[in-house]
């Protein structure tokens, strides 16, 4: 990836993040739309794109988004989000159970 590349990669990220920040997901989310269509290997953009789905509680496909992330970089963030979505998903309180 050349210099140039990179930082312009970088820059969007960075506003996509202050977007989120802001909560501003739907500005956000087109934006990140835009990026992942322009580079499809950009496993962090897919890690964002999963962390807006885990915020609006589209647990499907914020799993599908993190699965792409952890597919193009296994050492990523994405799963140990993918297990936290698990774990929110496999929740029991069992003191609001019926004896």
């Amino acid at each position: 990836m050349d210099k140039k590349k990179a930082i312009s990669q970088l820059l969007t990220t960075l506003e996509i993040e202050a977007l989120l920040r802001e909560s501003k997901l739907e500005e956000a989310y087109t934006q990140l739309n835009a990026l992942l269509e322009r580079e499809p290997k950009n496993a962090y953009g897919w890690y964002l794109l999963g962390g807006i789905y885990r915020r609006q509680q589209l647990w499907g496909e914020a799993i599908n988004a993190y699965n792409k992330a952890k597919m193009i970089d296994p050492y990523g963030p994405a799963a140990v989000a993918i297990e936290s979505i698990y774990e929110i998903l496999n929740f029991r309180n069992t003191d609001l159970m019926n004896p």
